[in-house]
């Protein structure tokens, strides 16, 4: 007989009770939590912290430019050596004013390069002021592709061709006029000579520095009284050139002075023939160019033959003597730059970089009225390491050039009142022989304390004009203008 198991009969609603405890309990604790009994669970996982984020300093701030001008230069072709020159001063300028707290910004674009034109149309709008151009080329094309009214250009050039001064551009440069109108102050105004012999090559150059002087001369109320004109090529002629000059005025030179507008090479050989055919009274007045050429010759040490130039002046607008504080900066910055006799040209550069900062941003289209008188407020006290500049209402430049005397040892400051002596003295012909080269005055007796001045020789100007500083520099002496008259010139022999 077999026994039977009890069976035990679940009713279906507790069946699925005790199945849907199960469920949730795998389901809240896993496996370990179902069938481990005590065991703890694992703790919940640490929420991922992201790295602390590094901080930069920030750089300090650059210093802001006063303002930005441009610089149009000739950095290649044959006038390179000049820009370079220019460029030079510009950075001895900038590098002074970045130690004063007043930078200055300045783009430079080399003119001889094919796409200037385009560099400079794309100048941004703030510059408004640009230094430049050096060759009347150049300005010629400024002009014809009309960017002059674009900008206001300040011209490195003695004139601007047939753009008008004060309209469409303006000069930072010394002019002719300035050059005739030292010779004139002096000659006529100081030492009232009033007639004047001109001398000249046949060229270009020749005739329209003739020209401008006979007609500042006539303004002056002086008079032309004899002109002599030679061949450049041909020498041969020179002679009978200049004898044909001393004949004006009744058998001989009608003219206390003569001015020869020609390079120092061939005007030292047409000079020689005043003094062949016993001429040696007259005051010579010599143009920029036989500055330029003494200041050549005596770097090179090339000797000129002085007894000829005792009575010869030049007008010229650098002179690295100067005690000018500006002057002596340039100087200072050029030789620690490896340059030991720096020039004009990196003057030019020095003074146009400090005058742009005093003049500051010319917003385009600024009226031409306007522009004058602001260049007129910027040249208004700046001391300049060249001679001084100043603007006239009508925007002309004027540059109060200094005036020199030929010597052995290259350009010497003249002393109007001690040569003055000299030409009196050879007029009275109380000098049988040559007076001895000195570099202390012109005076036949000077005073022991009788030395050249110091300043440009700054003539009387038509407009209102800057006044030069007048400080003697330690142990020198200024002189009171000279009142007397020079005597008329005496030719030695008559002239058949």
């Amino acid at each position: 007989m077999h026994a039977k198991t009890p069976f035990i009969r679940i009713p279906p609603r507790l069946a699925a009770r005790l199945l849907l405890c199960l469920v949730l309990s795998v389901a809240l604790s896993g496996c370990g939590g179902f069938f481990g009994g005590s065991q703890t669970p694992p703790p919940p996982p640490t929420p991922h912290a992201p790295p602390p984020a590094v901080v930069t300093p920030a750089p300090p701030p650059k210093p802001v430019a006063q303002n930005t001008v441009a610089v149009l230069l000739p950095l290649g072709g044959p006038f390179r050596e000049l820009g370079g020159k220019v460029q030079k001063g510009i950075k001895a300028a900038q590098d002074e004013l970045a130690a004063a707290g007043t930078p200055l910004d300045v783009i430079v674009i080399d003119a001889t390069q094919p796409d200037w034109v385009n560099t400079l149309r794309n100048l941004p709008p703030e510059v408004g002021v640009v230094g430049g151009p050096m060759h009347p080329l150049t300005l010629k094309e400024l002009q014809s592709t009309g960017m002059l009214q674009s900008r206001v250009f300040l011209a490195f050039l003695s004139n601007l061709g047939e753009a008008r001064e004060g309209i469409d551009a303006w000069r930072f440069f010394p002019s002719a006029a300035d050059e005739i109108d030292a010779l004139l102050r002096l000659s006529l105004s100081n030492y009232g000579i009033t007639q004047f012999g001109i001398l000249r090559p046949g060229d270009r150059y020749g005739q329209s520095m003739s020209e401008a002087f006979a007609l500042a001369a006539a303004q002056l109320g002086g008079q032309i009284t004899a002109t002599g004109v030679y061949s450049p090529q041909d020498a041969t002629g020179w002679d009978a050139t200049v004898l044909e000059m001393l004949k004006t005025g009744g058998g001989r030179p009608g003219f206390g002075a003569v001015f020869i507008p020609d390079d120092w090479s061939r005007a030292d050989k047409v000079l020689a023939n005043f003094f062949r055919n016993k001429v040696d009274d007259l005051l010579i007045l010599g143009p920029q160019l036989w500055t330029e050429a003494l200041y050549r010759a005596a770097a090179n040490k090339t000797p000129i033959n002085i007894n000829n130039y005792r009575l010869a002046v030049c007008p010229g607008a650098w002179w690295p003597e100067s005690q000018g504080k500006a002057t002596q900066n340039l100087i200072a910055a050029m030789r620690a730059a490896g340059d030991e006799h720096p020039d004009m040209w990196e003057a030019l550069g020095y003074d146009f970089a400090r005058f742009a900062a005093r003049l500051g941003r010319l917003p385009q289209g600024t009226p031409p009225q306007e522009v004058s008188a602001r260049l007129a407020q910027a040249a208004t006290g700046m001391e300049f390491s060249m001679a001084p500049l100043s603007y006239g209402p009508d925007g002309r430049a004027h540059v109060a050039m200094y005036l020199f005397r030929p010597s052995v040892a290259g350009p010497v400051l003249l002393d109007p009142e001690g040569f003055r002596q000299r030409l009196n003295a050879i007029r009275q012909k109380a000098l049988e022989n040559p007076a001895p080269e000195t570099e202390q005055s012109y005076s036949p007796n000077p005073a022991p304390a009788a030395q050249p001045e110091t300043q440009p020789y700054a003539p009387a100007p038509a407009q209102p004009q800057p006044a030069a500083p007048t400080t003697p520099q330690p142990g020198q002496q200024q002189q009171p203008a000279p009142l007397v008259p020079v005597p008329a010139h005496q030719q030695v022999m008559s002239v058949s």
